[in-house]
């Protein structure tokens, strides 16, 4: 199941990269993001959807309620607030290969993030 998390944020250097690598690091994967200027330029108004990531131990995935506290550490950000339920409106669905014009596509495998060294 997929969450979406609504940040409002003060524009400044870097601060879209520190609020996904804040949520990439505490074990949420993210799934979509759509942003865009507040109509006076000084903020970013972000919707972010997610699914938490799996832990080790099963049936325990990670809780999502905590997300926007965690969120809310940054100094940039002003609001943080989750919402649940599908994708809001403006963020596809995600397809095969992110053309929705072309059929259905055979899943890629995910990366694994090890490195494979050949001689």
């Amino acid at each position: 199941m997929s969450f979406t998390l609504h940040v409002r944020m003060k524009r400044a250097e870097s601060a879209l990269v520190r609020l996904l690598g804040q949520i990439g690091r505490r074990g949420y994967e993210v799934l979509a993001v759509r942003a865009s200027l507040s109509p006076d330029r000084a903020a970013f108004e972000v919707e972010i959807e997610f699914e938490p990531n799996q832990p080790l131990a099963p049936f325990k995935p990670r809780p999502v309620e905590v997300l926007p506290a965690l969120v809310s550490k940054l100094c940039e950000v002003e609001k943080a607030e989750l919402r649940v339920g599908p994708s809001p409106k403006g963020i596809p669905e995600p397809s095969g290969n992110g053309s929705a014009a072309e059929g259905p596509q055979k899943a890629s495998p995910k990366p694994s993030g090890e490195m494979h060294w050949e001689e």
